[in-house]
């Protein structure tokens, strides 16, 4: 399944370096994802996960293919979207294709770049962007990017007292309290981009930051679309994740993978992937009897590697 966020936010928040950030980690083998088309305001880059390369490793295959997820960079929002203000209406076409928003709010000070209403206030820029949504009908899953100045990012004192910035306590129904928080700064997420991962991780680590913003974002919009990752072994020389969502059923992610697996769908042979990663092979897992068959109504459970059996 293709997986899309849409990067929203009023103007001068950060939005387009985000993005831009989001660019230079795009995946270069656009063509081995689910898109095979990318447009200049869509970014598509790699899930982390440490288990594609534990299986890659220990079955000794070179080829790993990632999970992706595609960022769409979606037209400025201003007060009056709703009505076509601004563009409006290009705004709101898009952001009812995506399967979550990210929605960039501004907590940096800058002279140089003016924000649209004078000052920055956090909280009022999530209701203004909030308002238009609801008055336009749009109820989708959100993740909050507080953009702060790097020094902010490194002294953060956490996701507690940032959703008490963002959101007003005193309403009984604030809008977004729901939403996932997460302190980035876009600025730093632009500059990690042109460092090898190496040097990503070692200047993460000097400035006491565990995971990078964007990483952060990822994972969060696993979690917020109920999502989980399933692998497949192709022919013992590529090892590929799939992301499904949570109650997925073996025929349907059979037929994710290939329609042709669903059409033909005889059973699934299936491993735990720690189970794989220990036995270094299919044939040594069978043997252990660490495999099990699963039939087309059985939920696919996060981490398993799967084989499907069908007939062509």
């Amino acid at each position: 399944m293709s997986l899309s966020i849409g990067i929203v936010g009023l103007p001068n928040s950060g939005k387009s370096t985000l993005f831009n950030a989001v660019l230079k980690r795009q995946i270069a083998q656009v063509a081995e994802y689910p898109y095979t088309t990318i447009e200049p305001n869509i970014g598509v880059v790699e899930v982390p996960d440490k288990r594609l390369s534990l299986l890659a490793t220990s079955l000794s295959i070179q080829k790993i293919v990632p999970a992706a997820i595609r960022f769409i960079d979606i037209a400025g929002l201003v007060k009056g979207a709703h009505q076509g203000e601004g563009l409006g209406n290009q705004f709101l076409a898009h952001i009812r294709e995506v399967d979550a928003i990210l929605q960039v709010v501004r907590a940096f000070e800058n002279s140089q770049v003016p924000h649209v209403a004078g000052k920055v206030d956090p909280r009022e820029d999530i209701e203004i962007v909030n308002l238009e949504l609801e008055l336009a009908e749009i109820k989708k899953p959100t993740i909050y990017v507080l953009n702060m100045d790097e020094k902010s990012i490194t002294e953060s004192a956490g996701i507690k007292s940032i959703r008490e910035l963002i959101f007003d306590k005193s309403k009984s129904k604030g809008l977004g309290q729901d939403g996932v928080v997460i302190p980035v700064c876009a600025k730093l997420e632009a500059e990690l981009s042109d460092l090898s991962e190496e040097e990503q991780k070692a200047y993460l680590k000097e400035v006491g930051i565990e995971k990078s913003g964007l990483d952060q974002v990822i994972s969060a919009s696993y979690k917020l679309l109920d999502l989980i990752t399933f692998f497949t072994i192709a022919g013992g020389k590529m090892v590929q994740a799939w992301p499904v969502k949570v109650g997925t059923k073996m025929i349907e992610a059979a037929e994710i993978v290939h329609s042709d697996f669903a059409r033909g769908f005889i059973t699934a042979e299936v491993c735990n992937f720690s189970k794989l990663v220990e036995a270094k092979s299919w044939h040594n897992a069978r043997e252990k009897g660490w495999l099990h068959t699963a039939g087309r109504d059985e939920v696919v459970k996060d981490g398993e590697v799967v084989e499907f059996k069908f007939r062509v």
